[in-house]
């Protein structure tokens, strides 16, 4: 391993991706860049074939000295290997820190470089992200993510605060470069359900994020995936559980929306997949959390309608 400081620390993390790693470093080893960067991979003790294959990949391979790989004993889970994996990156001393987890991979050979170029160049600017793909089991692709082009409005970028962040922004963590010194993990103590949306949240207590239109980077949709293997309720209970803590650990207000839309998914999911009505008890507790969270009488009565509705067709 070099020891020179490098400007960049790349993040990656793997658990069973054993057909999707080698693709994922070669991506970032493939990078053009006038600086100096070092991979920091930490594998949460896979079960299949992933340690191998990096072993195999990295033996012979001509830039191997830039790869930190890092085997954990036990199995760590996602988030704390995510947690491990930062402040490994944090402790390099570089100035920059760029994601990339074990099953996505950049779609650019100068993804890095242009990033880093409009951090340098940006006093204001604290996280730089883009546009990406989504990529299926069938080999089709979708362009992402959720929100409308005109908030470019005919432009390559745009700036955006953590007000947008938390209205309507969505980012995949293969997209984003932000500054190594507003990277606080000791936050994730005030928090239950601390995740990669607190930390991007309070990268932008710092300053302002930039999202350019560059469509450099792949998010892989498959089986293995630790969030999307979850079932439906599991994956929508998550994500309105990280809203709810951030509204109350932290008062973060504009999650609001989002907490509410989460919601309404939880509810949905439970009439139309798990078909329950307002007899079963799960169903009313999200109905009466619903209620507490908007204190919407005729919300709670539409919703405990459709229950009614849903005892007949059981």
């Amino acid at each position: 391993m070099n020891n020179t400081q490098p400007l960049v620390a790349v993040f990656m993390i793997s658990y069973n991706h054993q057909d999707f790693v080698t693709e994922a470093l070669d991506s970032v080893l493939k990078q053009n860049t006038k600086f100096d960067f070092r991979i920091f991979l930490s594998d949460d003790a896979s079960t299949d074939d992933t340690k191998k294959v990096i072993d195999s990949y990295l033996e012979n391979h001509p830039k191997k000295h830039l790869v930190t790989f890092i085997k954990q004993e036990k199995n760590l889970g996602w988030m704390p290997n995510f947690i491990y994996t930062l402040q490994k990156c944090k402790d390099s001393g570089a100035k920059y820190i760029a994601l990339c987890e074990g099953d996505d991979f950049w779609s650019n050979e100068d993804k890095l470089q242009k990033q880093v170029d409009l951090l340098e160049s940006s006093d204001d600017v604290v996280l730089a992200c883009h546009r990406y793909k989504e990529l299926y089991n069938d080999g089709s692709t979708s362009d992402c993510p959720f929100f409308r082009k005109d908030f470019f409005q005919g432009k390559d970028s745009f700036k955006f605060t953590q007000s947008d962040f938390e209205n309507f922004m969505r980012i995949q963590t293969m997209t984003i470069v932000f500054r190594t010194d507003v990277l606080d993990l000791s936050l994730r103590k005030k928090y239950n359900y601390y995740c990669d949306t607190h930390i991007k949240h309070h990268i932008l207590d710092h300053g302002l994020g930039i999202y350019t239109a560059d469509n450099d980077a792949v998010y892989r949709v498959h089986g293995n995936n630790v969030f999307l293997s979850q079932d439906e309720r599991k994956k929508i209970k998550f994500t309105y559980d990280v809203y709810k803590d951030l509204l109350e650990k932290n008062n973060s207000v504009g999650y609001k929306n989002l907490l509410n839309i989460s919601m309404r998914q939880r509810i949905n999911n439970e009439l139309k997949t798990n078909r329950l009505n307002v007899f079963d008890s799960y169903y009313r507790q999200l109905l009466f959390q619903q209620f507490r969270d908007t204190k919407s009488v005729a919300l709670f009565a539409k919703n405990f309608f459709k229950g009614l509705i849903n005892t007949k067709n059981k």
